[in-house]
């Protein structure tokens, strides 16, 4: 190899190394963003199976009536369980207010 052909391929060694870093960075993005995905919708299997468990009374004690454990329930997998129902508590509590 003569000197040129040397630098040549030292100038593109750090841009092949770019784009391997940023490959393996989007797909350590993508498995973090699955594995999220995943704990949050045992998390919400967990507290629907809780809730589910509840008397009416128990339920109308945090603020909750079994038509919101319903609601949760039907929500998509990607749907979060929690924040639907802290907001229908929520709804409620200001009701009251009014």
């Amino acid at each position: 190899m003569t000197g040129a052909t040397i630098q040549t391929a030292r100038a593109a060694l750090p841009t092949r190394l770019t784009l391997i870093d940023r490959a393996r960075g989007h797909a350590v993005a993508l498995l973090a963003a699955m594995a999220d995905g995943l704990s949050r919708a045992a998390l919400n299997a967990r507290v629907l199976r809780q809730l589910g468990a509840m008397s009416e009374r128990e339920l109308k004690d945090i603020g909750l009536v079994r038509q919101d454990v319903y609601d949760a329930a039907a929500l998509p997998r990607d749907g979060d369980a929690t924040n639907l129902l802290l907001a229908r508590r929520a709804e409620r509590k200001a009701a009251r207010r009014a």
